[in-house]
C-alpha cells in the first residue's frame, strides 16, 4: 500500500481517487509521497524524479491510467512516459440483452477496469432490460435495470471519468418484448415495430424517456439495425409494398421528434441504409448504391459503422469512405469476440482490431467502441474480455500497437497474463480452422453440445486431431498464471478443456463399437458416459458460480436447460447402450451414415462449424415454429 497525497488540479478527480484506492493499492496520507496533478488539453505525461512526481492529464480516465502505470513502476527512481490519445471517446458496449444482465456491482467493477486502463465511455446495450413503468411486461423476468440502478451506474461512471450511455432499439431486435400481447397493435413482424402506427410512437416516447432520464449524458444510441423484414409483415398487409428507404427515414424522423423533445444527441447503426442499397442485402457490398435523394432525406444523426469481420485495413478504409458519402458524423464499433461460443475468439479480435483502428486513426474517426455481444445465450463470461479491453486501450494511447505492447500493459495495468488469456483462443482455434479463425468456427461449443448418439459433427471433426489438441490445452491451462480475480474463470476453462478431450471422439468411437458389435468395449463406453456426466455436472456448477458472481439470476435458466440437455442425453445414451448390451436391441441412431456437416452457412475450407445451439443438438426443430 503506497502512501501518497495529491496537489494541484484535483477537483475533477477526487471522487474517482477515493473509489480507486483499493484497486490501485494506495492510501491518502499527507505524510506520504506528494504527486502533483496538472490538468491540461493534450497528452498524458508522467514524470517521476527522486524529488518530484507530476502527472499531466486532459481528463480523469487518462489520469487514472497514468496513476496505475506510475504505481506499477513505483520503485523505479526515474520513470517517465508520454502517451497521446488517438480518439476523443473510446470504451466498451456491454450487451445486457442475451440472457446475461450484469449486476450493478459487476458493471461498477468493469467501469473501474476501464478507468485504470484509460477508457472513457461505456454503452449499456438494453433491448428490453430497462424499466418502462407504463409497460410492466417490457423486460418482465428478464433482469431489467430499474431507474435507480441505472442512476447508480451513471454516478459511479461519472466519478471515474466515464460517460455511460444508454443503447436501445427503436425498430428491430425486439423479439423478446414483442411476444407479449401489449404489443399486438404496434408489431410489424415478430421482432420489428410497426412503422407509422401512433401506438408505436406512444410506446417509444415512454421508453426513450424512461431509459434516458437516469443518465447525465445527452447521448443515446437508438439501434435500428438488421431490420431485414421492415415493412413486410402487418405493414405490408395494411399499406402494401412501399419503398423501404422511405420507411427508414420516416420512422427515424418520428423517433427524432421524441429525442429532440428530450434534447438528446442521437446515433444509430448504419447498416440498413447500406443493405437496402445493395442488390444482395450485404452491409459490406462494395457496389452498394444509395440514391442521393435518400441520403439528402436522412435526418441528422451519427452513423455507427459496425464491423467485426474484416482482417485487412484496406477493407475498413474503403467502407469508411462509403460511410462518408452519407454526410453524417461517423462512429466506429469494433468487437471483442465474446459471442463466438463458449470462449472468446481472440485470433479474430486481434486481427480485426489492429486493422480497423489503424484505419480509424488514418480517417480521424473520433469515437470508437468495442462491442461485447452475448449472442445465443451469453455463454462466454464477461471477464474473458479483459485482454480485449486492453487491446482497445493501447490503440487509444498509441499510434501503432504491437501484441507485445498489449501484453506488457496488460500485466502492468490489469496484473493479468496475456499468454494465459490467449490460451482461451485455443478452444476454437483448432486443427482444421484457418489461421485467425476468420469464419468464427465454434468448435468447442459444437463438441460440448452435440449428441453422442446422433453426432451431427462427427464426420467433420473426425478429420482432425482434436482430442490431442484439447488434452494439451487442459494441461496448459492447469499451468497458466492467473490473478485472484480470474482464478475461478480459468478453473472453469480447464475443466471444459478436459471434458472436450473426452467427448470429442465419444460419438465416433461409440458408432465404431456398435457397428463392430464389440460388447466388451461397449461396457467401457458405459463407464466413460458415467464419468462424463459427473464432469459436465461439475462444469455446470462451475459455470453457475461464475454467472451468479457477475450477473442477475434471470437468464441462467437457459443455460441450466442446455446443461440439462447434455446430461439427459448422456443418460439416454447410457440406457440405449445398456439395452443393446443386455437385450441385443438395434440402435438405429448408430447405423445412420455420418455426413460432413453442411449448413446453414457456407462451409469453406478452414471452418469446422459455427452453428447456434439449436443447430448443434438436433437436426429436428426444437419448437414447432
Amino acid at each position: 500500500m503506497k502512501a501518497v497525497y495529491f496537489t494541484g488540479d484535483i477537483d475533477t478527480v477526487k471522487n474517482g481517487l477515493l473509489i480507486l484506492q483499493k484497486k490501485l493499492q494506495f492510501c491518502l496520507d499527507e505524510s506520504g509521497t506528494p504527486i502533483q496533478l496538472i490538468h491540461h488539453k493534450g497528452p498524458l505525461i508522467c514524470e517521476k524524479k527522486i524529488d518530484k512526481i507530476t502527472l499531466t492529464f486532459s481528463e480523469p480516465a487518462h489520469l487514472f491510467r497514468g496513476l496505475n502505470l506510475l504505481f506499477y513502476h513505483w520503485e523505479t527512481p526515474d520513470f517517465s512516459f508520454t502517451e497521446t490519445p488517438q480518439f476523443d471517446v473510446i470504451g466498451p458496449m456491454v450487451d445486457t440483452s442475451r440472457n446475461a444482465v450484469p449486476t450493478v456491482e459487476k458493471i461498477k467493477e468493469l467501469l473501474e477496469t476501464c478507468s485504470v486502463i484509460g477508457l472513457n465511455q461505456c454503452l449499456l446495450y438494453m433491448e428490453d432490460t430497462y424499466e418502462v413503468t407504463d409497460y410492466p411486461y417490457f423486460g418482465y423476468f428478464r433482469g431489467r435495470y430499474s431507474a435507480a440502478e441505472l442512476k447508480e451506474i451513471d454516478d459511479y461512471g461519472h466519478d471515474l471519468g466515464i460517460e455511460v450511455i444508454p443503447a436501445i432499439q427503436v425498430l428491430a431486435h425486439l423479439k423478446n418484448p414483442l411476444k407479449w400481447n401489449f404489443t399486438r397493435n404496434f408489431r410489424d413482424t415478430e421482432d420489428i415495430l410497426l412503422v407509422d402506427e401512433p401506438k408505436t410512437y406512444h410506446f417509444l416516447a415512454k421508453a426513450i424517456q424512461a431509459v434516458s432520464q437516469p443518465f447525465r449524458t445527452k447521448k443515446i444510441h437508438i439501434g435500428m439495425d438488421e431490420a431485414h423484414q421492415l415493412g413486410l409483415g402487418r405493414f405490408l398487409q395494411r399499406h402494401g409494398l412501399q419503398n423501404r428507404f422511405d420507411l427508414m427515414n420516416r420512422h427515424l424522423t418520428k423517433v427524432l421528434e421524441i429525442t429532440d423533445s428530450l434534447d438528446l444527441e442521437v446515433e444509430m447503426w448504419s447498416d440498413m441504409y447500406f443493405r437496402l442499397g445493395s442488390k444482395t442485402g450485404d452491409y459490406y457490398d462494395p457496389d452498394v448504391a444509395i440514391p442521393q435523394e435518400v441520403i439528402t432525406e436522412i435526418p441528422h444523426v451519427k452513423m455507427v459503422y459496425w464491423d467485426y469481420y474484416h482482417h485487412q485495413e484496406s477493407d475498413y478504409l474503403q467502407l469508411l469512405a462509403q460511410h462518408k458519402k452519407l454526410a453524417k458524423p461517423i462512429v466506429f464499433a469494433g468487437g471483442i469476440w465474446t459471442w463466438n461460443g463458449l470462449a472468446p475468439n481472440y485470433s479474430k479480435t486481434i486481427a480485426t482490431t489492429h486493422a480497423a483502428l489503424s484505419a480509424c486513426k488514418k480517417q480521424q474517426i473520433s469515437s470508437v467502441y468495442a462491442t461485447l455481444w452475448g449472442d445465443d445465450g451469453s455463454e462466454t463470461p464477461l471477464d474473458s474480455a479483459l485482454y480485449g479491453l486492453q487491446l482497445f486501450a493501447e490503440h487509444q494511447f498509441n499510434q501503432t500497437v504491437s501484441n507485445e505492447l498489449v501484453a506488457t500493459r496488460f500485466l502492468e495495468l490489469q496484473h493479468e497474463s496475456a499468454d494465459s488469456f490467449l490460451l482461451l483462443d485455443c478452444f476454437d482455434q483448432t486443427p482444421g480452422v484457418a489461421p485467425e479463425n476468420p469464419e468464427g468456427s465454434a468448435v468447442s461449443k459444437l463438441i460440448l453440445y452435440q449428441d453422442p448418439l446422433l453426432g451431427l459433427y462427427d464426420k467433420t471433426i473426425s478429420e482432425f486431431p482434436l482430442t490431442e489438441h484439447y488434452q494439451k490445452l487442459a494441461k496448459d491451462l492447469a499451468q497458466c498464471q492467473t490473478s485472484e480475480k480470474t482464478a475461478d474463470l480459468f478453473a472453469y476453462y480447464q475443466l471444459l478443456a478436459e471434458i472436450l478431450a473426452k467427448k470429442t471422439s465419444l460419438g465416433i468411437h461409440l458408432q465404431q463399437i456398435y457397428l463392430a458389435q464389440d460388447k466388451n468395449d461397449g461396457q467401457q463406453i458405459l463407464l466413460q458416459l458415467e464419468q462424463l456426466k459427473n464432469l459436465i455436472d461439475n462444469l455446470r456448477q462451475s459455470h453457475r458460480q461464475l454467472w451468479f458472481a457477475a450477473n442477475k439470476a434471470f437468464g441462467w435458466e437457459v443455460l441450466d436447460i442446455r446443461y440439462g440437455g447434455i446430461l439427459t442425453r448422456l443418460e439416454s445414451s447410457h440406457w440405449r447402450i445398456t439395452q443393446w448390451l443386455m437385450h441385443d436391441i438395434s440402435l438405429e441412431e448408430l447405423t445412420e451414415t455420418r455426413l460432413p456437416f453442411d449448413g446453414p452457412y457456407p462451409m469453406p475450407e478452414g471452418i469446422i462449424g459455427r452453428n447456434l445451439y439449436h443447430g448443434i443438438v438436433s437436426p429436428s426443430k426444437l419448437s414447432d415454429v
